[in-house]
This record gives structure tokens, C-alpha cells and sequence, in this order.
């Protein structure tokens, strides 16, 4: 037989209102996308303005009379005597020597196929070879290959250009645009990559025979370090192969890979920080924005009060409800740049506390291991809220650009007891990897046991995952003849 019973008990639940996921989302965001935001408040809601609030005529017989902040919060506490209307300055001001400007030089670039194009207009072709050219041009990824098939590109540019377009015509002026600065643009393969720009080396160097025949045939058998095969193959000595394979080196799988085109792809780093040492040993911290002040509406707010007073009318009910939630929005959103300013202040100033050592030195060796938790428990906010905070910010120290989030480090115990970062560990294994004999790489194994010859205590396992994060490849593939 069932039976039903009611038990009452106690259960802890974290609930985020709807406030405080906008202030996390809002805490998130970086200096272009607030601005950008306070643009987009400023268009869709009349009673937010920006700027300094223009002050009410006063006669030229009378003294100015001294700013007092209970006058610029008088009107609100006629219809919401909870709220205070703050003048919340979201940057730094002129007027305010305590937070330097920070202009980010912006520098002009053009794409890599702009570059090849103003090549083409440099060289004498008619007009059908400089349009078929220019298209090829537009066809290539941002690595500067060509992925699409000649008779692909051909159909396109017909149906484009109402033209009658064929592969042996695209096929020559592939050459033209092969022959392009940088050396390897316009390739289909690695291959090919890599022999254009063999080719192009031909006059200036030795050895350019043997790598072009390892780049044709054994390209796969030179990834592999099969040496032994390689000069069997061919018919050379040990000098002959490393000289080959020293030149394969050099070369660039990614002919515009390092191309100042990549600035279209990756946002300009604006630091949200100052750190500035002073002469006394420490620092001061800003934070660094547009200048821009937010402030309720005066128009607004008297219109708002005006309709409040007048009971004649049973339409303006309707008026100063839409007023009073336009007001209330306008009180959210400063207070929600007020309360990023604080926490990101407070983030700051404990980052820079706890790694006071790294700022004023600038070299990494000095950063102490620090996690999210540490700063936290230093400013009484909540991990995510740092997180959020350090996650995609940058500080501008003496030294150059910070991003908050190196500055974080796992720790671990020396034998002696001292903590070290992961950091520090990773460096060692570098230098390690660096100083080896590259005819007898060193292995993982051989690594941990002399990191723990020098007290730090790792397993050959640990010693992989670090090398992997640092993308260094196993002991074998590093072996050079």
C-alpha cells in the first residue's frame, strides 16, 4: 500500500536575478564594445545623456553658486526616493589629472591583395589578362593559396563578367600572379608553395637542386626525418642533406600568413589599464577609456515632474509611466558602468599587489602562482565576476601590454618547500629542448629526471603535457642530421 507523506526541509540554491546576469555580461565587455554600447543607450533611451550637463542660466549680479549634489538628486526623489541620480563619469576626464588619456595609435594597412594588385598595375598587361589576374587575386584564402579549381573560378568569372573564360588562359595568368611578391603566393599545394619559392632562390644559394627534389618527390619522407632514406634516394652525403634540409627550413609554408592583413581579422589591443610606477615604489592604476559622462536627461526630468503635478489630465498617467521606466533604465545602466568601474579597479589594484614583483621588474620569472580564488578572496567578489574581468582585458605597464589572464599561474611545491609557477617549470623544459645535441634529442624522460635533480619533482608525464602545451614535438621529430 502507498503511503504519502509531506517532509519540510532547508535546501541552499544560487539563483542569479536578471540584474545580475546583465552586470556579469556588461562586466565582460571591453573598452570598444562599452563604448559601442553606450551608443547604442544613448539612441534608444532620451532620458540618458552624455557629456557635462549644461548648468542653468544664472543673472551676471548674482555669485555662482557652489555645486551641491543634493540639487542634482532633488527631482528624483520626488518619484523614487530610494534612488540617487549620480553625475558617473565613465572615463577619464580632462579636467581630472588623476587618470591620464590613453590614445591607441591606430595604423593604416592594406590587404595582401591590394599589395598584389597595385603589382599588377605596375606590370604592362591588356586589360582581359589584368581582369583575369585580378580575379585569381580575389580568389585567394588568407594564407595566399589558390583552394578552388581553375575550371571552377573559370565558370564564375564567365558568369561574373558575361566573358567566355578558359582554364589554359586562367593557367597562364596563374604564372603571372606566381611570380608576385611574396615568393609562393598563388599556390595550390604545399608543394608548390614550397618550390616557388625555391625558385625564386635559385641564382642565391647552394644546395637548391637536392631540396627541390626532396620538396617534389619526398616531402613526406623529409616530415618524418627518414635522413637515411632521403640520402639513399638520392644520391647525397650527410653536409649535402642538412644543407638541403636547413634551406626547406627557412621556407614559408604560409607565403602571407604573417601579412599585416591579419589586422583586419584580430581586433587592435586597447589596454583597459594604466600601470604606472611612481617615485615613491608604487603604482598608481587608472583605468583607461573615452572621455564621456553619463547623466540623466534635465529635460526629461522636468517634463517628468511637470506631468507628475498636473492632475487635470488622465492621459499623462500614461506619459509618466513611460517617462518613469525610461528614467529608471537611464539609473540601471550608470549604475551598472559604476559597479564595472569599481570591480575592475579592485581587480586591478589586487593583480598588481599580488604580483607587485612582475610589474616592477617586467620579467615573467618573477610572476609568484596566483588563481582566480586569490583575488577573490582579496576584494570579496565572486570568482566568475574575475574571471570575467581578467578574461579578455589588458593592462599598459612600463614594460609594454599585459593581458590580465598571464598573470594567472598554477603553483607547485619545490623539495625545499619554495612554490614556483608552471611558468617557470615550462621555461626550464624549453631551455632543456634548446640546449640539446639535435643529432640526440633528449626525451621526456630524461628531462624529469633532471628537473628533479634541480628540485622540481615532475613525472615524465607532466614533462609532456608541458612540452605539448608549448607545441614542441617528441624527441624523434626533433632529431636534425
Amino acid at each position: 500500500m502507498l503511503r504519502h507523506n509531506q517532509q519540510l526541509g532547508q535546501k541552499q540554491m544560487l539563483k542569479l536575478s536578471p540584474q545580475q546576469i546583465q552586470l556579469l555580461n556588461f562586466i565582460q565587455l571591453n573598452t570598444l564594445e562599452l563604448e559601442q554600447k553606450i551608443r547604442d543607450e544613448l539612441e534608444e533611451n532620451p532620458a540618458l545623456e552624455a557629456g557635462i550637463p549644461t548648468p542653468d542660466p544664472i543673472e551676471p549680479s548674482e555669485p555662482p553658486p557652489e555645486p551641491d549634489d543634493s540639487e542634482r538628486v532633488e527631482l528624483s526623489e520626488h518619484y523614487h526616493p530610494d534612488d540617487e541620480i549620480p553625475d558617473y563619469k565613465t572615463t577619464s576626464d580632462p579636467r581630472n589629472t588623476d587618470k591620464p588619456d590613453y590614445n591607441s595609435p591606430l595604423v593604416q594597412t592594406k590587404d595582401f591583395r591590394e599589395l598584389l594588385k597595385d603589382q599588377l598595375t605596375m606590370m604592362s598587361l591588356p586589360p582581359r589578362e589584368r581582369l583575369l589576374a585580378g580575379y585569381l587575386v580575389d580568389s585567394l584564402d588568407d594564407d595566399g593559396y589558390l583552394r578552388l579549381s581553375l575550371a571552377d573560378i573559370a565558370d564564375n568569372l564567365s558568369f561574373a563578367h558575361s566573358i567566355f573564360v578558359t582554364e589554359t588562359e586562367l593557367d597562364d595568368e596563374l604564372e603571372t600572379v606566381q611570380s608576385l611578391d611574396p615568393p609562393g603566393v598563388g599556390a595550390r599545394d604545399l608543394r608548390e608553395c614550397l618550390l616557388l619559392q625555391l625558385e625564386a632562390k635559385r641564382h642565391d644559394l647552394d644546395c637548391i637542386d637536392v631540396a627541390q627534389q626532396i620538396v617534389d618527390k619526398y616531402l613526406q619522407d623529409l616530415a618524418a626525418h627518414h635522413y637515411e632514406k632521403l640520402m639513399l634516394a638520392l644520391g647525397v652525403t650527410s653536409p649535402q642533406l642538412k644543407c638541403a634540409t636547413t634551406l626547406i627550413e627557412k621556407l614559408n609554408p604560409r607565403p602571407v600568413g604573417s601579412d599585416t592583413s591579419r589586422l583586419f581579422k584580430n581586433q587592435n589591443i586597447i589596454p583597459e589599464f594604466i600601470v604606472e610606477k611612481v617615485e615613491s615604489g608604487d603604482f598608481r592604476v587608472a583605468i583607461t577609456n573615452g572621455s564621456a559622462e553619463l547623466h540623466l536627461s534635465k529635460d526629461m526630468m522636468e517634463n517628468l515632474e511637470a506631468m507628475r503635478r498636473d492632475k487635470s489630465s488622465k492621459q499623462n498617467k500614461a506619459a509618466v509611466q513611460y517617462l518613469r521606466s525610461k528614467v529608471d533604465s537611464a539609473l540601471w545602466f550608470i549604475e551598472m558602468v559604476r559597479q564595472r568601474e569599481q570591480s575592475m579597479l579592485k581587480t586591478i589594484r589586487a593583480l598588481v599587489r599580488l604580483q607587485g614583483d612582475y610589474f616592477r621588474t617586467g620579467d615573467p620569472k618573477h610572476l609568484r602562482p596566483m588563481i582566480l580564488k586569490d583575488v577573490a578572496e582579496q576584494i570579496g567578489l565572486d570568482i566568475s565576476t574575475i574571471s570575467r574581468i581578467t578574461s579578455t582585458k589588458y593592462a599598459l605597464a612600463d614594460f609594454g601590454i599585459v593581458h590580465l589572464k598571464d598573470l594567472f599561474h598554477q603553483g607547485m611545491a619545490k623539495a625545499d618547500g619554495e612554490l614556483v609557477t608552471n611558468r617557470e617549470i615550462s621555461d626550464h623544459i624549453a631551455a632543456m629542448i634548446v640546449a640539446e645535441d639535435k643529432q640526440h634529442p633528449i626525451t621526456d624522460k630524461y628531462i624529469a629526471e633532471a628537473l628533479t635533480r634541480n628540485g622540481y619533482v615532475v613525472a615524465r608525464r607532466t614533462v609532456a603535457k608541458y612540452r605539448e602545451a608549448m607545441h614542441i614535438t617528441i624527441a624523434k621529430m626533433r632529431k636534425e642530421i
